[in-house]
């Protein structure tokens, strides 16, 4: 589990993804990928309209990664992980913004659950596309009433 760190890209930005730099944690300390995490599933925190603020996340974020609590040598596989990394800055930013924290219970049901569900349909309709060969397309616009028998695309 990573946070990433996103840089503007003008070719990029305007297919709507972003460049970034996937910060994590492990048992070399906090590791800053730029490549590596494309399989990653991506759960956006910031709500459209606040986008405005992932500059300040950004920083935050570089400001908690060089903090001692994250040294390779605090590093375990069970308590102080990616996932604590993760929470813990999160945590961080919802105090700063002077909202309530989560508990990794409320985390992974309200963000990573969902998201994780959605890639997993994904994934079955991607392999189901890969193994039978075909794929769905939108309507034709003169086809609104489709003849008997025709399903609806």
């Amino acid at each position: 589990m990573g946070i990433k760190k996103n840089v503007r890209s003008s070719s990029d930005q305007l297919k709507g993804r972003f460049l970034g730099i996937v910060y994590n944690y492990t048992m070399h300390g906090v590791q800053r990928d730029e490549a590596g995490w494309e399989q990653s599933v991506s759960i956006p925190l910031l709500q459209p309209g606040m986008y405005g603020l992932m500059d300040q996340w950004d920083k935050y974020l570089e400001d908690f990664s060089t903090s001692g609590a994250w040294l390779p040598q605090r590093y375990e596989e069970d308590h102080h992980n990616c996932y604590s990394y993760t929470l813990t800055f999160i945590n961080c930013v919802l105090t700063t913004e002077g909202k309530g924290q989560l508990d990794k219970g409320e985390f992974t049901e309200k963000y990573v659950v969902p998201r994780t569900r959605k890639a997993s349909k994904y994934i079955t309709l991607y392999r189901g596309i890969e193994e039978h060969g075909f794929y769905v397309t939108d309507c034709p616009e003169e086809e609104t009433n489709p003849s008997e028998g025709r399903g609806v695309c």
